[in-house]
């Protein structure tokens, strides 16, 4: 420990820390600290609850989560008949979730799986389900006529030129 700014030493610089031991506990020269998993948890509830109107997929009490944890899900398991059938090189190779992020996103929690969330509430999974048709029906066609799918060979040399070459640039702006 460093001495006090004003050059005298200070009662906690001369004492020795206890160290956690046994005997020091039962002494009470150490004081442990028991539930910090459990209270950081109810921290983290109590965080993601409040914040569940303007994140709902991160709300645990929201359709939206429920969806978003069914389509992982539905992603992860999807690899397990890949990494079965010997097409990937091992186990964690067929795991890699996030390539496969985009994979159904058409996908809502079926009607029987709904029930066992009682506490979500019914107008939730109405408000999901029409968000989705209203998606399917105006965003989807307006935005994914512009997608252009990427072949496995590469054949757009065009958008690798640029206008700003060599030859177009100004001589003003050159160091001489």
């Amino acid at each position: 420990m460093t001495a006090p700014s004003n050059g005298k030493r200070g009662k906690e610089a001369a004492e020795i820390v206890a160290l956690p031991s046994i005997e020091n506990v039962q002494e009470g020269l150490v004081v442990l600290v028991d539930g910090y998993e459990i209270g950081i948890t109810v921290i983290a509830m109590v965080a993601g609850i409040s914040s569940g109107g303007t994140y709902p997929q991160l709300n645990p009490l929201s359709g939206y989560f429920y969806t978003n944890l069914y389509r992982w899900g539905l992603r992860y398991f999807s690899l397990v008949p890949l990494w079965m059938g010997g097409h990937a090189g091992n186990f964690v190779e067929t795991h890699r979730v996030w390539k496969r992020r985009f994979y159904y996103m058409d996908e809502l929690v079926p009607k029987w799986l709904q029930t066992l969330f009682f506490y979500v509430k019914k107008e939730d999974w109405a408000r999901e389900e029409w968000e989705f048709k209203r998606f399917k029906k105006y965003a989807e066609p307006a935005f994914g006529k512009h997608f252009r799918y990427p072949s496995k060979v590469f054949n757009n040399f065009k958008s690798q030129e640029t206008s700003e070459s060599v030859e177009n640039m100004d001589s003003d702006n050159s160091i001489d």
